[in-house]
């Protein structure tokens, strides 16, 4: 019996390189905005869980509790502590929660006044300012692309987080 030689040709070989190079070349700019599309959700959800947090261990410590940013940018991180003596700084012997960042590449934070900086809840769960007015804002998320949709989170003066999501957009 005759052996037969078995395999592709080079012809072959190079024709479904071709294909799989045209595949990708399409398949590229949409993976590309998934990953935008997650890193904002993402860093949406981590921020959010963490306002949820801080106002529950305020209602149940009983204790002023704050989510701070310490330099006016949500993105480059936050810590949570319970703010013994009220006097919105993070003091030696003060307990730190949780610290977070939502450091994901081309995601934009940024706050209105009352929010820029920090969050204070009470032990009712009500957001304050340090002078004692209700403090309520808006944080927005975007991804520098411009093409992914802009999330909001929308504190009210009940201290209650809600999140908005509208058009793409830059910030």
């Amino acid at each position: 019996m005759p052996k037969q030689d078995r395999g592709f040709t080079l012809i072959e070989a190079m024709v479904v390189i071709a294909l799989l190079a045209i595949l990708a070349s399409i398949a590229t700019p949409g993976f590309t905005q998934m990953i935008h599309a997650q890193q904002l959700r993402s860093a949406s959800i981590d921020l959010a869980l963490a306002f949820t947090t801080a106002r529950h261990e305020a209602i149940t410590r009983q204790r002023p509790v704050l989510i701070d940013n310490g330099d006016g940018e949500w993105a480059s991180g936050w810590q949570i502590f319970v703010d013994q003596n009220a006097n919105g700084i993070l003091d030696e012997g003060e307990l730190v929660l949780r610290t977070g960042d939502a450091s994901a590449a081309g995601v934009r934070i940024s706050g209105n006044t009352p929010v820029s900086r920090y969050v204070r809840y009470m032990p009712t769960g009500v957001a304050k300012l340090q002078s004692g007015a209700w403090q309520a804002g808006t944080i927005t998320l975007c991804h520098n692309d411009g093409q992914q949709a802009v999330r909001k989170l929308v504190l009210s003066p009940a201290g209650r987080l809600r999140t908005v999501k509208e058009a793409a957009g830059s910030c």
